[in-house]
Order: structure tokens, then C-alpha cells, then sequence
């Protein structure tokens, strides 16, 4: 298995300094920066697997940045570090299309748990032999291309849409989704999990054949309309 690459935007250069050696050591090549107009092109020169972008870069640049990740880079997962940040200033990151935020100062073998799996989601194991790909009326949905229809979805919109979809009209538990994908099953998972549920139903759209269902005290269900 290639070593995983991670790019890192922070403002602070003693704990850019100080993650990138964390990170390295765990056998990852790192690119640091602290210039968030500098993103774009080290990606260009170097492709990786995750990129972490602190949220309290200059001018509320994170939120550009996002943007241009997910625009020019849609599958790669962004993990966002911040300190003390409200609820609404977490809902704004991952609705800018972050998959995955974490309060600093991070508990460093936290952090690593969560990169680990957001890289884990990108690249699936080849020995996977549950189905990827699943007709929802008239659109298709491709799990490992990250596609519904003709519209790319990121990391974690796509696994959590292949997790709903392999147990279609079934029950998915709100605690398995959780473990599954976002490795806790804290409040701001929690919260997460459901900003995520609205933006799939989003791209479903009102006309698709099928919906996304709360099941109230358990979790959620795809089913299809009737």
C-alpha cells in the first residue's frame, strides 16, 4: 500500500509545525502551508488523500478554499480544525461541503483515527464484494465513482448513501451510521450525520423515486415512494 499524502493549511506556524511532525511519523508525506491561496496549486503538484484546513484562516478564506475543493477536487475529504467554535460556525464548514470537523487542541490520536477514516472511505477495499452501485428509479447511483446521475457527491455524502442504499426500505441505526462513518457517536457526529441526511435529500430532489425516512428514536430508512 502507497504511503498516504495529506496537505495541511494552518495560520499558527508552531502547530502546522507540530502536527506535520505528528502526521509524519505516522508514516504519512505531508505538505504544510500557511497561505490558504497556496491550496490550489500544491494540490496540483502533489495529489493526496486528505487535506486539513484550519477554520480560522484570514478573511474567512476556509470557506474559498472549501469551495475550490469541492469544485476542482470533489471525492477528496476535508477535515476542518478550529477552537471554540459555536454550533453555527460548524454547521457554516460543513455546509460549505467539509466532511469531517474537530476542535483544537486535538487529541492527536483522535485526529489520526478520523483521517484514517475518511482516507479509508475514499479508497474502499478491493475485496469488498457488497454492491456499489444501485438504480433509484431512474437515476444510478455509483458508490465508487461518487456519482448520482450526473452529479458528483463527496466522500461522505456517497458512503453514507451506499450505506442507506445496501439496506434499502430497511432501518439503518442512527449509532451504526455514526460508527460506520464518522468513527463517534458525539453530539457534533451527530449533528453532522444530519446536515448530511438533508444535503442527499437535496440531491435527490423532490421528483426522485425514492426518499430518505427518520425513523423517530432510531435512525433513517431509504424507501421508495409510493
Amino acid at each position: 500500500m502507497l504511503q498516504p499524502s495529506i496537505l495541511i493549511c494552518h495560520h499558527d506556524p508552531g502547530y502546522l509545525a507540530l502536527l506535520g511532525d505528528y502526521i509524519r511519523e505516522r508514516d504519512f508525506t505531508v505538505h504544510a502551508t500557511m497561505d490558504a491561496r497556496q491550496v490550489m496549486p500544491l494540490l496540483a503538484c502533489h495529489p493526496v488523500q486528505i487535506c486539513l484546513l484550519d477554520a480560522h484562516l484570514t478573511d474567512g478564506q476556509v470557506f474559498e478554499v472549501i469551495r475550490n475543493l469541492r469544485t476542482h477536487y470533489p471525492h477528496l475529504p476535508v477535515l476542518v480544525l478550529a477552537s471554540a467554535a459555536s454550533k453555527e460556525e460548524q454547521l457554516a464548514v460543513l455546509r460549505a461541503g467539509a466532511e469531517d470537523y474537530i476542535s483544537v487542541p486535538a487529541d492527536m490520536e483522535i485526529l489520526l483515527l478520523r483521517m484514517r477514516t475518511l482516507i479509508r472511505l475514499t479508497t474502499p477495499d478491493e475485496e469488498d464484494t457488497m454492491p456499489t452501485e444501485f438504480e433509484l428509479g431512474d437515476v444510478r447511483f455509483d458508490g465508487r465513482k461518487h456519482r448520482l446521475g450526473s452529479q458528483p457527491l463527496s466522500v461522505r455524502e456517497s458512503d453514507l448513501l451506499l450505506l442507506l442504499c445496501r439496506y434499502r426500505n430497511r432501518t439503518v441505526l442512527r449509532s451504526h451510521i455514526l460508527r460506520s462513518i464518522w468513527a463517534n457517536e458525539d453530539v457534533f457526529a451527530s449533528r453532522s450525520l444530519s446536515v448530511y441526511i438533508n444535503r442527499l435529500r437535496h440531491h435527490l430532489g423532490p421528483d426522485a423515486a425514492v426518499t430518505i425516512l427518520p425513523v423517530r428514536g432510531k435512525g433513517y430508512m431509504l424507501t421508495d415512494k409510493q
